[in-house]
């Protein structure tokens, strides 16, 4: 028999609440079900807890599907309660009591403030919303820990001249209904969902509005998938030291694959089997999903914000928090980065952004479910926001990269909270939805500018050595344990690294041109061929690029071993999804990290 166990909490409001509970009895070989129910009075000095009888004191009525049934659903059926439709009545007072709520994880009922056991209660169940299109790989709420959320933009076409006056008309969050259609793949509307500040309990009602002050973190669905290649592995190895003469991110002389060829994907469960190919129009599952077994992550909507002041360079999960408007948790190292990621929400497997992880993100970006029609793509805007603020979106496409300056080409500007500059739009004005990875309210933000990114991709530390690098030397390195790579010896004072499924592992380099030696999934070596391109903005600056939309792309050796996703707010052109470089995995201003969920 369990029990549910209470947290122990402030004590100062009075009421009840009732849980049931379920006896399995056996009996000359006859499973018996006997269910009876605990109840906790709170009053301001103790928790008061003991059995208050059977079902002739506490009786419930169940309805499925609109029709009475002799017992709930069971857990793993596909049903919700119906928490607007069902409710409680007090018998000796007849009187209608609060309505219920449901404890998803020990699948139980909650009944808060009965004044007696002579309750009667009808509990309505309806099947939650399951988008076809998935096949079966649907948004996993984590037992109820994860609230459903739609974000509405309530902008309409004529109050552009409003919101050109710095008004919000975007971004309110509401409770969904996961028994209706909350979320539309075929439509590039992506499931969301929130975790709520500590203390506040989801007891609002579908449709209700959640106020931003209870929120603690935004997270988005993405579903698992296979895609189809567009080369064979060998192939991914291209790179040309033709220079290319120009001041547009889609300038004619560089090949822009990524503007006309949108991925196809699939979706599918980890029952569908594993695809496993290599050669051109072979399809593979995503690996991403593959090391956590999952049929789906939750991905920070957001770069991931602090609510310190300083000191940025510590452990402290307490101190997340993944909303728009927030400045981003910079100045903190690799290491530091990962356990705060992974010591946020263990029970949901919480853990710092893969390298492959960013990878499932930009293939289902830029294919018809994200920026892409049928046969043409769009590339997610810049967040040109100088204070690395996250949300924002910059007014229009950059038309150079990296100038040491703030040029009319690349705009970027140090924005308030909350506020709308006159090249960047801040998250409430719908405007800021092109930098969504769905170009509406529903997508993933932040990945293309804003801070660089690291994540958590590493190179070996030798030719011979299999064993992650910490970084170059004892001064300069991620603060993990581990060799390093530029010098003999190895760190031995600094946090331990995690299982190899927490992390990408690559193969030694000592050029940043050495794409083949990319992974299938990781969004590098499919986003060539790579050429070098030259701005004509007069400062003689050369790149090595993508072939996506201009974007940078260095990859990682043994000066530069982690993975650094996104570019920044000043880069310009060379921002985006496909952007990566290779980092040293110090504590950086400019660097912050992501956070995922794998219920």
């Amino acid at each position: 028999m369990k029990l549910k166990k209470f947290k122990e909490r402030d004590n100062k409001r009075i009421g009840i609440i009732v849980f049931t509970i379920t006896c399995i009895l056996l009996v000359s070989g006859v499973i018996l079900y006997r269910t009876f129910a605990i109840f906790e009075v709170r009053t301001n000095q103790n928790v008061i807890k003991g059995k208050v009888g059977d079902m002739g004191d506490l009786e419930f009525v169940f309805y499925k599907d609109d029709g009475i049934v002799k017992e709930a659903p069971k857990k793993g059926e596909g049903y919700s309660l119906d928490t607007s439709s069902s409710y409680c009545v007090d018998l000796l007072n007849d009187k209608q009591v609060s309505n219920v709520n449901w404890d998803y994880e020990n699948w139980s009922i909650e009944i808060k403030n009965v004044s007696t056991t002579k309750t009667k209660c009808y509990l309505y169940f309806k099947q939650i919303y399951k988008d076809s299109e998935l096949n079966g790989a649907i948004p996993d709420l984590g037992n109820g820990r994860l609230v459903p959320v739609q974000i509405m933009n309530n902008a309409k076409p004529s109050d552009v001249e409003y919101i050109n006056a710095l008004q919000n008309y975007g971004g309110k969050v509401i409770k969904a209904d996961i028994t209706d259609e909350w979320y539309n793949y075929a439509n590039k509307q992506w499931a969301n969902a929130v975790i709520l500040k500590d203390g506040v309990s989801d007891n609002y009602a579908s449709g209700q509005e959640i106020p931003e002050s209870d929120i603690e973190s935004y997270f988005v669905w993405i579903p698992r998938y296979r895609y189809q290649l567009k080369e064979s592995e060998s192939t991914y190895n291209n790179y040309s030291d033709r220079t290319s003469l120009g001041v547009h991110s889609n300038n004619d002389s560089v090949p822009n694959l990524g503007l006309k060829n949108p991925y196809k994907i699939v979706y599918e469960t980890v029952d569908s089997g594993l695809s496993t190919g290599t050669q051109q129009n072979d399809w593979l599952t995503h690996p991403a999903f593959v090391s956590f077994h999952a049929n789906g992550m939750w991905v920070g909507k957001f770069e991931t914000g602090t609510t310190l002041i300083e000191n940025y360079n510590v452990l402290n999960s307490s101190a997340i928090q993944i909303k728009p408007n927030t400045y981003s948790w910079r100045s903190i190292d690799i290491s530091h980065a990962f356990y705060n990621s992974y010591n946020y929400l263990r029970d949901l497997d919480s853990h710092m952004m893969k390298n492959t992880e960013w990878g499932a993100v930009f293939y289902l970006t830029y294919s018809k479910y994200g920026r892409c029609s049928e046969t043409e793509c769009k590339e997610v805007r810049l967040n040109n926001n100088g204070n690395y603020i996250t949300g924002y979106s910059a007014s229009k496409d950059a038309t150079c990269g990296y100038t040491a300056s703030n040029e009319e080409c690349n705009k970027y500007e140090n924005v308030k909270i909350n506020q709308d500059g006159n090249y960047s739009y801040n998250y409430y004005n719908p405007l800021s939805m092109e930098s969504s990875t769905t170009g509406n309210y529903s997508g993933i933000y932040d990945m293309s500018g804003g801070a660089g990114e690291f994540v958590m991709g590493v190179m070996q530390s030798s030719l011979t050595n299999r064993t992650p690098t910490t970084g170059i030397n004892s001064t300069t390195n991620s603060g993990f344990n581990g060799p390093y790579s530029k010098m003999d010896g190895e760190k031995e004072d600094g946090l331990l690294m995690p299982q190899s499924k927490y992390y990408d592992l690559y193969e030694f380099g000592t050029t940043e041109k050495n794409y083949f030696l990319g992974h299938l999934g990781d969004a590098t070596k499919e986003t060539g061929p790579f050429y070098t391109i030259q701005y004509s903005y007069g400062q003689n600056l050369t790149q090595s690029i993508s072939s996506y939309f201009a974007d940078m792309a260095y990859f990682i050796y043994s000066d530069f071993p982690w993975f650094l996703r996104n570019g920044s707010m000043s880069h310009g052109s060379e921002s985006g999804i496909s952007t990566f470089m290779g980092a040293r995995g110090i504590a950086g201003i400019g660097n912050t990290f992501r956070l995922i969920l794998t219920p």
